[in-house]
């Protein structure tokens, strides 16, 4: 913590007899979750990545719906058949009966391709296209959630080295309060330090009020970002991390971006889908072929029962009357058709100008996601770098502010220093350590910007 040592420092130095101990945030309970558990659990709750991957799914079948029509299919049928009627039917006037019951049963292996149909071939590519959208949409929610649960996080992490440097503070001003008041009963002091000494001790308990709402506000606002129950409890460190400086290489960077940015692929794949329009307005006026084919048997109980009784009435015996082999059949048709309009009114023509409008447009939007990749590399990579010696800067700076808070609270102690003067390096010291919080946490923050800059912020989980 930044300002622990600090503060025990000064309460062990400025007031022996004074416990200096404040009230400690009850320990985290079991269930507490950690970042990374967070995350998973806001991937596999957030309202907007369930969404995301429900539509991927829904384009999915989509796409293996056109594409199965370019592909032959294969079906088995089985068919049973029974009429049955009372009337003498058609033929009754040339003294023809038929039997008043038929029955038939087929089984049958049935195929189709449809070859050359520009129409579904074209579909199916688009669909092909869609689904590629999807799955970038979805990569870009997903890294969007990571981003939001992990700024969330941070913040927490923030405010609750916030409420730590607030609770010193008021054991700080608990005991200068102790030092005014004694120096006062000694006569080293007038009693306007020791009404001031007061009015800082009040002012630095409004803080920690404050900052202690503010945490768990963060809490309960990133237990509602991962749909969690509100009152969810994380794991925090005792400080923001600082992993090492990444390779910033711009080309390397830039590289990376343009491979993985789901907003690039997105923008691409729309621009794919407007180039197979163009294609799509002529596929009605093409050519295609259509096979189709079918190989089975069938046996009729009702042909079999005339040929039965015709044949024993004609004298032959009935174990030479038996029923005929079924009927073995195949049947296989070629259908090639080529329709030409002749007269459209048009429509081939605004057609294709409607589609070149949308390839114009998508070019444009691909072209500027590309751009746009880079100048959030480009600026994420100079960001960090300043956030890096910001760092840098604030740590050693809050050496030196707590230094001199110490030595004035010393010299306040034997009547060197004024109560303005205490209140002062009491205020840089405080100013030093929410720097330093700040940069630790932009630091931090600003990794993960470079990687969803890059579109490897997912990968990093």
């Amino acid at each position: 913590m930044i300002a622990g040592a600090f503060a025990a420092v000064v309460v062990a130095a400025a007031s022996p007899a004074m416990s200096g101990s404040a009230n400690q945030p009850s320990p985290a309970p079991t269930s507490a979750m950690t970042l990374a558990q967070a995350v998973d659990f806001g991937l596999a709750h957030n309202s907007k990545v369930l969404n995301a991957a429900a539509t991927f799914a829904q384009a999915g079948a989509t796409l293996a719906a056109g594409r199965a029509l370019t592909y032959p299919t294969a079906a088995g049928e089985l068919q049973s058949q029974l009429l049955k009627s009372t009337s003498q039917g058609s033929f009754a006037p040339i003294g023809v009966t038929p039997s008043t019951t038929f029955s038939q049963n087929t089984a049958a292996l049935t195929g189709t391709f449809q070859g050359a149909n520009l129409v579904n071939i074209y579909q199916a590519r688009a669909d092909k296209q869609a689904y590629d959208q999807a799955n970038d949409q979805l990569y870009l929610t997903r890294e969007q959630s990571i981003s939001d649960t992990e700024t969330s996080f941070y913040t927490l992490v923030q405010d609750h080295q916030l409420t730590d440097v607030a609770r010193e503070n008021v054991n700080y001003n608990r005991v200068l309060m102790q030092i005014a008041e004694a120096n006062f009963k000694a006569g080293k002091v007038a009693g306007l330090d020791r009404l001031r000494a007061q009015v800082s001790y009040t002012q630095a308990l409004e803080q920690l009020a404050s900052a202690t709402a503010d945490e768990e506000d963060q809490r309960e606002n990133l237990a509602q970002l991962i749909n969690a129950p509100m009152s969810q409890q994380f794991v925090l460190p005792d400080a923001p991390p600082e992993p090492p400086l990444p390779n910033l290489d711009q080309k390397v960077l830039d590289a990376v971006a343009l491979a993985n940015r789901p907003e690039v692929g997105i923008a691409q794949a729309l621009l794919a889908s407007s180039v197979i329009s163009y294609y799509q307005v002529d596929a009605p006026n093409r050519p295609f072929v259509s096979l189709n084919g079918g190989w089975g048997n069938q046996v009729s109980p009702t042909n079999n029962a005339q040929f039965y009784n015709q044949c024993t009435t004609e004298g032959f015996p009935p174990s030479a009357c038996g029923p005929p082999s079924p009927s073995h059949f195949y049947q296989i048709s070629i259908v090639s058709q080529w329709t030409l309009p002749l007269l459209d009114w048009g429509t081939v023509h605004a057609g294709h100008a409607s589609a070149r409008r949308a390839i114009d447009a998508d070019t444009q939007a691909f072209e500027s996601a590309k751009q746009q990749a880079l100048i959030d590399v480009d600026q994420a990579a100079r960001r960090l770098l300043v956030d890096r010696e910001n760092l840098r800067l604030a740590t050693g700076n809050i050496a030196v502010a707590r230094q001199a808070a110490l030595i004035s609270a010393v010299q306040y102690k034997v009547g060197l220093a004024s109560q303005t003067d205490v209140n002062q390096a009491q205020q840089q010291y405080l100013t030093a350590a929410r720097d330093l919080l700040a940069a630790q946490v932009a630091y931090v923050l600003g990794i993960v910007r470079l990687k969803l800059a890059t579109g490897t912020l997912t990968e990093a989980v």
